[in-house]
């Protein structure tokens, strides 16, 4: 059952959303709340692996513009 396109595809986007949910709320507490800009940028990403790295620049940037930097980062 686990194996059915649409249940992978709900687990990841679940994944996707909880990163995404976990970035703005390292950044918000580091920094105050988020731009909206930037939110909209963060809720556009899809990549999973992108968003985990995206999750430890938040946590260990040394404030919003080097998150920004990161954020428009190729990687």
């Amino acid at each position: 059952m686990l194996e059915s396109p649409v249940i992978q595809e709900l687990l990841s986007a679940n994944t996707r959303t909880t990163a995404q949910g976990d970035i703005l709320t390292v950044l918000k507490a580091r920094f105050g709340q988020s731009p909206e800009d930037l939110a909209t940028q963060i809720r556009s990403i899809a990549d999973e692996d992108r968003l985990s790295d995206l999750v430890a620049k938040a946590a260990s940037c040394r404030d919003l513009e080097a998150f920004r930097k990161e954020l428009t980062t190729d990687n």
